[in-house]
């Protein structure tokens, strides 16, 4: 039986349907859940999971530069965070220092950057919290389009190189006897992983996009018997989030990306919960 709250919240989703704001929110939700879950497995294959937390904090500074200069934020973000992205990893090789400390260091210097460049903009200051949080709602036709050209780009790309990112992201000793073209894969993989983290800036947020990329690689982790299941079901735990998360925000008149990741998070202790419950069942049989 459903509660009057149910009926409620259903016909308030139903409703906004009509509306071209909640139309274009919804779209791009799941086009971003479908990138971020296919990009998230590669992320996790890598062990790299903070990194597109860096790319995210440094698009802050992408963003502040790009109104600095009065120039659309989404592109000096785009920008930015693909230059940073490919900037880390060759860094990394020339100093020899680590993912982790690396990441540590980019972290609060491309905050400290981006914070500066909003605290200098002249005139009216945009809201710092709209880019920290972002606003899925508010989601723009421009925003629409580059995730919509960016989806369409990596649809069409993936299919030729995903082995080959595969085996570079597993064993890059083995790809490079292949003969693999490893500095080439590893840029076309951090460019798109740059471009997916900047796209859900706008929607979700620097401090909440991170929980697009891992949270539902880890869910399918705990349960996934192969890689390709990995690229399955990620996606589609991604969308449920989002579905679910926008459905509890209308209802409960909360921000709409901190729900979705809440909801998301909530997914991953339900799958560590039903992983324990398939372990002491088989222990029992």
């Amino acid at each position: 039986m459903w509660t009057d709250t149910q009926y409620t919240m259903l016909q308030d989703f139903t409703e906004l349907l009509a509306y071209t704001f909640f139309q274009r929110a919804l779209i791009a939700g799941l086009l971003l859940a479908i990138l971020a879950g296919i990009v998230g497995v590669f992320t996790l294959i890598r062990k790299a999971s903070f990194f597109g937390d860096a790319v995210a904090h440094s698009a802050l500074a992408g963003v502040a530069i790009g109104l600095f200069f009065a120039i659309d934020p989404l592109i000096s973000a785009a920008i930015y965070a693909v230059l940073i992205s490919l900037f880390l990893p060759w860094f990394r090789k020339q100093t020899g220092f680590s993912f982790d400390s690396l990441l540590a260091l980019l972290l609060p210097v491309s905050m400290g950057i981006g914070v500066i460049a909003f605290s200098l903009l002249p005139g009216y200051q945009p809201n710092l919290l709209s880019f920290l949080f972002g606003n899925l709602l508010a989601v723009t036709s421009s925003d629409l389009i580059f995730l919509g050209v960016l989806f369409i780009s990596v649809s069409i790309l993936l299919p030729f190189i995903a082995k080959k990112l595969l085996l570079v992201s597993l064993d890059e000793d083995q790809a490079r006897l292949l003969g693999i073209n490893i500095p080439l894969h590893e840029m076309i993989y951090h460019f798109i992983l740059a471009l997916t983290v900047v796209s859900g800036v706008r929607l979700v947020g620097v401090v909440l996009i991170n929980a697009f990329l891992v949270i539902p690689p880890l869910v399918v982790s705990l349960h996934a018997k192969s890689i390709k299941q990995l690229f399955i079901y990620s996606p589609i735990i991604a969308l449920v989030s989002v579905v679910g998360g926008i459905g509890l925000s209308i209802g409960l008149d909360l921000p709409t990306g901190a729900v979705i990741a809440v909801f998301a998070g909530f997914l991953f202790l339900l799958s560590v919960v039903l992983k324990k419950v398939k372990e002491q069942i088989a222990v029992l049989l």
